[in-house]
């Protein structure tokens, strides 16, 4: 019987890498912008966060994405992948339910989604981390076994 438990950990670690490196280059070409929305924003720290926070964020993200695109580093960048939107979710849950106010901090598609939304949003892809990192632990010593056997498979040569 086929297991398609590494397809699906590929799919889910290929989703991570666009969703980490859209959000982050977005980040970065809109510098001012996310600058302007952390300061403006009512739950965080004003200039003191600010600054170091428009450039932190979308580094955190594009390295994590990098650490997702190596196999010997992925587990590390699904730890990490965790952590970015487990404090992406703590925010959106902090705006949702104690800001006086909500502003609009996001770039990218993620405009189009309310904060009730978007709190969805960040649920789902965090199963899709949780997932991905129990798949990433049974594959890990045996993954390029796996890969290779269904490769192989694949090409008929099994």
């Amino acid at each position: 019987m086929k297991t398609y438990g590494p397809y699906l950990l590929t799919g889910i670690v290929s989703f991570l890498i666009m969703l980490f490196v859209c959000a982050a280059l977005t980040k970065l070409l809109e510098g001012d912008a996310f600058y302007t929305n952390i300061l403006n924003s009512p739950i965080m720290g004003g200039r003191t966060v600010a600054g170091p926070a428009s450039w932190a964020v979308p580094l955190a993200e594009l390295i994590v994405a990098l650490l997702l695109c190596f196999p010997k580093f992925r587990l590390v960048g699904l730890y990490g992948a965790l952590g970015l939107l487990l404090l992406f979710t703590a925010y959106t849950v902090g705006i949702l339910f104690f800001a006086p106010y909500t502003p609009c901090s996001c770039g990218g598609v993620i405009t189009l989604l309310s904060w009730e939304q978007h709190l969805i949003l960040n649920g789902c892809c965090l199963v899709l981390a949780t997932v991905g990192i129990g798949l990433a632990h049974r594959y890990k010593n045996n993954e390029r076994t796996e890969l290779s056997r269904y490769r192989l498979d694949r090409d008929g040569f099994l």
